[in-house]
């Protein structure tokens, strides 16, 4: 999760690039400065909407449940307080019965996805495997992108990336470093240094397949393999495969580096409406508009655990380490140990779905304390979906 420090040093490459005149494209708007949270500060492509959205019904009818976290009982509302919500959105099937903006957003406002994003570049891996353009998860990488043959990516498998085992030497421990970790990764970026050429700096640290190791360049290297499989930028490829069959109602920004390649990891900017659309894509095995958007299959091999590094327990990001807090690992999503899952991004972007209760939530924030906050949200929501489908 992101701290105060990486915020000031994401920021201050921000107003070096400015200064130094980062390598830009005629149509590139300018960086804004200061750096705001949700406001792209590198070039985007604009994903079009589909042209028959998904219809969300609006009941509104909120609920302040109570629940219980690191030895004391808190509610919703003051949950949502604390961690500095700006949007939220709970959808029990189809039906909006709770939405809420802070701040002077509302929604019609975009919100950085941050690495809620990581589980869309998975899903679109996904939907090349549905097309035949990647045989098979099992497949090394270097199959589709050679590029990385001789580097830390050789010999890794596809699965070994969606599950963050890729055995890349790569730590995401500390955000407040500028020179660690997607941090760095992402200075560097904004510096003129493209994605591709810093994923062939790949160095190995461990046998893949072998190690959880949350690794935001493996995203990277999933969204640049995609493209290769299917021949089409990763933008061009969500739109035509996601965002446009699964009924998404906003134009969604896609960030990209300044050789043109789309981010992946992070950067997809979208209404808190459209991310409750993708969370539903999900709840609904991965039917959207009375078709099968993604297969069936790999909704359930997302969402699951398939290896003992990977076991909910065995993941804990943030403190206190306990049952109430305990996350797993699939492809790109975090796992919950009552079949519950959810897409989670620094600054306290949440997709969270609970297929038992039928329940989407979506909470997007400007959360300086989002490490700590990323443990509440667990049983916060859990909380909030008892309390929906109880009524």
């Amino acid at each position: 999760m992101l701290k105060r420090g990486a915020f000031a040093a994401v920021s201050a490459a921000v107003l070096v690039t400015s200064a130094l005149t980062a390598p830009a494209r005629a149509d590139d708007a300018p960086l804004p400065l200061p750096l705001l949270p949700h406001v792209p500060f590198y070039p985007t492509t604009t994903v079009a909407p589909s042209a028959t959205p998904e219809p969300l019904a609006v009941r509104n009818a909120p609920v302040n449940p109570r629940y219980s976290f690191g030895g004391r009982t808190s509610t919703l509302d003051d949950f949502l307080a604390r961690s500095s919500t700006l949007g939220y959105l709970v959808l029990r099937g189809g039906t909006i019965v709770d939405e809420r903006y802070f701040a002077g957003y509302d929604a019609a406002s975009r919100f950085n996805s941050w690495s809620v994003g990581k589980s869309i570049t998975a899903t679109a891996v996904g939907a090349a495997v549905a097309d035949g353009r990647i045989a098979s998860v099992a497949d090394p990488v270097t199959k589709y992108v050679p590029e990385l043959r001789g580097t830390g990516y050789d010999g890794v498998a596809i699965r070994d990336l969606l599950q963050m085992a890729s055995g890349h030497k790569y730590d995401e421990t500390d955000y407040a470093n500028p020179f660690k970790g997607s941090t760095f990764t992402t200075i560097r970026m904004v510096l003129g240094a493209s994605l591709t050429s810093q994923a062939r700096e790949a160095e190995r640290d461990v046998p893949p397949g072998t190690r959880w190791n949350y690794d935001s360049m493996n995203t990277f290297v999933l969204g640049w393999l995609v493209a290769k499989a299917t021949g089409t930028p990763l933008s061009t490829y969500v739109r035509e495969k996601i965002w446009q069959p699964a009924g998404m109602q906003s134009p969604m920004l896609m960030g990209r580096d300044y050789q043109g390649s789309d981010i992946g990891y992070c950067c997809y900017h979208a209404t808190v409406r459209d991310f409750a659309r993708f969370g539903l894509l999900y709840l609904r095995d991965g039917r959207a508009g009375g078709r099968q958007v993604i297969p069936s299959g790999w909704n359930n091999d997302s969402t699951r655990a398939t290896a003992p590094y990977l076991q909910p327990h065995h993941l804990t990001p943030a403190a206190p380490d306990s049952a109430e807090n305990a996350y797993g690992y699939g492809y790109q999503w975090w796992l919950g140990d009552q079949g519950d899952y959810a897409a989670i991004g620094i600054l306290g972007q949440f997709v969270y779905i609970s297929p038992r209760r039928d329940v989407v939530i979506v909470k997007t924030s400007q959360d300086l304390n989002s490490e700590l906050h990323m443990a509440e949200a667990l049983p916060a929501f859990r909380a909030v979906a008892d309390a929906v489908a109880a009524r």
